[in-house]
């Protein structure tokens, strides 16, 4: 813990050091974007645009709609900015916190200003590395679902778990999916057991945004994130469009539809209804070794939203949702009314259904826009039904979230301080039925009530620092504290520095996270650190600390970003999945030694012409854990190096072109070595290039039509399940996955949108 002492002290004399620098900086203009939408409801703008007229000079607003910018001498008109919204040109009020307002579908008469808005943009202004990905970023590729939606983002790895079963998972700085905290609308999402296939439940063409933050996030969220937060912001009441269809098909078989509709009911009131169904009736065996491909099935997937704008600032939502997933998969002679449970044919069935409601509501207060109090509530029940050849996995979880947050500023926006309190509790329920071990029932109740303190100092536009201290106390494991501190310093008006450090926890879910390891012949095996709690296992810890530098810059006339970032985590605690200590089983138990993670990472955007993007990105991994029997090794399936490409261009007749191509380098592969020579594999796989592309042509700004292609070269992985033709044999193994599963794939698909009746005639939506 020698780095965590240093990086502290470290951080103190940062803070000392800005304040003495900034000392004497230049008068700024402060104050907060709203967003007044036809229905007269009035809410922060993220991500706002704020520039000063006719200067490259601005900014962009915090996730609560503020924004802090230096005078500059030749002129006072500040250009305002915001996707959906009208832009404004407003004089600049030094010394008072300003209250800017942007009108919904209307523009103005005199004159348009045309802004070009990257795709996914990194905010200037806030003190943590967040990147926030729009709807042109998701249109990019297919984007079917949230674990399909990063394609386009070197930040985030997306690999399928098994051969089997096609569920895709995330890693961010080399970790699982379940190491990074993953929000909806900044409430709970993925979590708890629906880790392994959750972002799959969440249809691509729901999203509006999604915010990609690396390392640590903010105590009033959670204590959960450790890697990375994902922010996932679905398609509201508030939104322009009244209607929003979007088909696709591919050579798969697979085929989905997505109907999205907005009722302004009066006002102030308005609701949405997103509805979803997708399938994949028949199977395909592409490399011929007797098993399906991807797995046929069903999803239908439903959420009503309601939003409302009450008197005095009050304002806020509710919404229900509810879902249905079943798939089938295994090997293509599979029937499961005939053979599920017997040795006929090797199947996998996996039924998960949700239902659940939440609820927000706030207040803003007039008279000082940085005033508020919120609260959040959410209840969700979420069981599934599984079975992987003879293996029956059946799990059930309820959940209760509710979080109150209250926010002001001390004497002037530079002090502003966030509390409040928070409780969480999860029911599980957990059954393990084998045919080679005992049956393994676990059952157990998490109650958490938790209380935070953020507090946020900024000194003019360059300097901010945020402290902010959570303390939870599990019902289980006792109390725990959680630290954290993000730093941001503008060394100049393009050029700013960040640093990040805290702790992270959670309880461990190893079945569920892991569910890849039920689709092999391996046992399963828990070493117990203590009596009862949570598969006997202790929650997992860790620090994590990272420094980054950005950069905007113009070359040749064109704009572009630079960016290179390190990340560190170190786990005090871990649960570690050992499939390297013996090829039979899967064993579980809790870290004794060291686990790290290095994560460095450059990236450059650039507008080589106008209209041309280029995307470059290189990461560096260094992910070790140590292991009971085999010591220190690198984390298997996990590449040391990784390169990354995306070009996008948009011709003046609406004609737009996406090209991804990605590099990984090779992966260390748990032993094989006592398997007999047919089922034995190489210690580590070649290293790779796969290829997409996408063509979308827009015939109006109602609609468009899009044809692309996934692994272009048809590169996959030889082999990729051990011993398919003994699936019921102890050498089955399909979750060694370093590479593609499945060769290429071609889609196509479309997407409508109707505006309002008040936008239709003239107006942009």
């Amino acid at each position: 813990m020698t780095i965590f002492k240093y990086f502290r002290k470290g951080c103190l004399l940062l803070v000392l050091l800005l304040w003495g620098v900034n000392a004497h900086s230049q008068e700024k203009v402060t104050g907060i974007v709203l967003g007044l939408a036809v229905d007269g409801t009035e809410e922060p703008l993220p991500g706002a645009n704020v520039h000063w007229l006719n200067t490259t000079t601005g900014t962009i607003t915090g996730t609560d709609g503020s924004f802090g910018l230096e005078l500059v001498e030749t002129t006072d008109q500040l250009v305002i900015s915001y996707t959906g919204y009208s832009p404004d040109t407003v004089k600049a009020v030094p010394g008072k916190e300003m209250k800017i307002l942007l009108h919904q579908g209307q523009h103005l008469k005199a004159a348009e200003i045309e802004e070009s808005v990257n795709a996914t943009r990194l905010s200037y202004f806030d003190v943590r590395q967040t990147q926030v990905m729009s709807e042109q970023e998701l249109f990019k590729a297919a984007c079917c679902n949230l674990s399909e939606s990063f394609e386009t983002n070197p930040s985030v790895d997306v690999s399928y778990s098994d051969a089997v079963t096609g569920t895709r998972q995330i890693q961010m700085l080399g970790l699982a999916g379940p190491y990074s905290q993953v929000m909806q609308e900044q409430m709970p999402g993925v979590r708890g057991l629906q880790q392994y296939q959750g972002m799959s439940f969440v249809p691509g063409s729901w999203i509006s945004s999604i915010h990609v933050g690396k390392g640590t996030g903010s105590v009033v969220h959670g204590f959960e994130s450790i890697a990375g937060q994902i922010n996932v912001e679905l398609r509201q009441p508030s939104d322009p469009d009244r209607l929003f269809l979007n088909g696709y098909g591919n050579q798969d078989g697979r085929g989905e539809f997505n109907l999205i509709t907005t009722q302004r009911i009066s006002p102030k009131t308005a609701t949405t209804t997103l509805l979803h169904a997708s399938a994949r009736p028949f199977t395909i065996d592409g490399n011929s070794d007797g098993f399906a491909d991807n797995p046929t099935g069903e999803q239908f997937n439903a959420i009503n939203r309601w939003k409302f704008h009450g008197n005095k600032g009050w304002e806020g939502q509710f919404g229900v949702r509810g879902f249905y997933d079943n798939k089938i998969a295994g090997q293509v002679t599979f029937d499961p009314e005939r053979d599920e449970g017997t040795l006929n044919a090797y199947g996998v069935g996996i039924t998960s259904r949700q239902g659940g409601l939440w609820a927000k509501t706030g207040k803003v207060f007039s008279a000082n826009p940085f005033k508020s109090v919120g609260f959040q509530f959410s209840l969700n029940h979420f069981d599934q039904d599984a079975y992987y050849g003879l293996r029956e996995y059946t799990a059930q979880q309820q959940s209760i979230y509710a979080n109150v947050i209250y926010q002001n500023i001390i004497s002037s926006s530079d002090h502003l301080i966030r509390g409040g309190v928070s409780f969480m509790g999860d029911r599980y329920e957990e059954q393990l039925i084998s045919p080679t071990q005992d049956s393994v029932q676990f059952d157990r109740n998490e109650l958490i009530p938790g209380a935070f303190a953020e507090y946020t100092w900024s000194r003019d536009v360059q300097t901010s620092v945020v402290a902010g201290l959570r303390a939870d106390y599990h019902n289980l494991f006792g109390l725990f504290l959680t630290p954290r501190l993000h730093a941001r310093y503008a060394i100049t008006e393009q050029t700013v520095l960040r640093l990040s450090g805290g702790k992270g926890w959670r309880v461990s879910n190893p079945v569920a996270e892991n569910q890849s390891v039920l689709a092999t012949s391996r046992e399963l095996y828990f070493l117990p650190s203590n009596e009862m709690e949570a598969w006997n296992l202790e929650p997992e810890e860790a620090w994590n600390a990272g420094i980054s530098l950005s950069r905007d810059f113009r070359f040749n006339y064109q704009n572009g970003t630079v960016v290179l970032d390190y990340y560190y985590t170190y786990f005090t605690n871990q649960v570690i999945m050992d499939l390297d200590a013996d090829v039979r089983k899967a064993i579980f138990y809790n870290l004794d030694g060291k686990s790290f993670s290095h994560s460095l990472q450059a990236q450059i955007d650039y507008e080589l012409v106008k209209n041309l993007d280029l995307r470059l990105a290189y990461r560096w991994l260094d992910v070790k854990t140590a292991y009971r029997w085999n010591g220190l090794l690198d984390k298997p399936l996990i590449s040391n190096h990784r390169a990354f490409a995306n070009l996008a261009y948009e011709t003046k007749n609406r004609w737009k072109f996406d090209y991804t191509v990605k590099w990984d380098g090779s992966k260390r592969i748990p032993s094989t070595e006592d398997n007999p020579a047919a089922y034995q594999r190489s210690s580590e796989s070649p290293d790779f290039f796969t290829m997409n592309a996408q063509v979308t042509k827009t015939f109006s700004k109602k609609f468009d039509a899009y044809l692309g292609m996934e692994n272009i070269t048809n590169f996959r992985q030889e082999s990729p399940i051990i011993a398919a033709d003994q699936p019921f044999s102890p050498y089955f193994d399909s979750s060694l996955i370093w590479g593609p599963v499945f060769g290429r794939m071609t889609y196509v698909g479309f997407r409508l949108r109707l505006p309002h009746p008040e936008m239709a005639d003239g107006n942009k939506p």
